[in-house]
């Protein structure tokens, strides 16, 4: 069975186009919003991996982060951002709540590395 990947962006087209890219690897599950990234979160014991959009309303991929963080401590989580790397995104990064941060449009081979580094244990 693949890996499965949750996905969290508040534009259908780049939950379509994450899920096209990485489907054929990957078990990828989307959501529209932190609160239904949430519920997969609690609900699915078998996501592996998250990726989350920053800006996004009511809720920013790091705020996110933090309420997955309180769910599971150990699962993998990065940012996938049109904007620059901010300094909370920095700090996330130092601190080790984040493993990594991308900006769209993403590089394939990069987030297909780091996912690959995860799961073999490497970050």
């Amino acid at each position: 069975m693949s890996k499965k990947i949750l996905y969290v962006d508040d534009e259908q087209i780049n939950l379509d186009l994450f899920r096209l890219t990485f489907r054929k690897k990957y078990e990828v599950v989307i959501a529209l919003s932190g609160r239904e990234g949430i519920e997969y979160v609690k609900s699915d014991r078998d996501i592996a991996m998250v990726f989350s959009d920053m800006k996004m309303p009511s809720m920013n991929g790091l705020e996110f982060i933090s309420e997955v963080k309180n769910i599971n401590p150990e699962l993998p989580c990065a940012i996938l951002s049109g904007y620059e790397k901010t300094p909370q995104i920095a700090s996330s990064l130092e601190e080790g709540v984040i493993v990594d941060y991308f900006r769209k449009p993403f590089d394939r081979n990069e987030v297909e590395k780091l996912i690959f580094q995860v799961f073999q244990g490497e970050k």
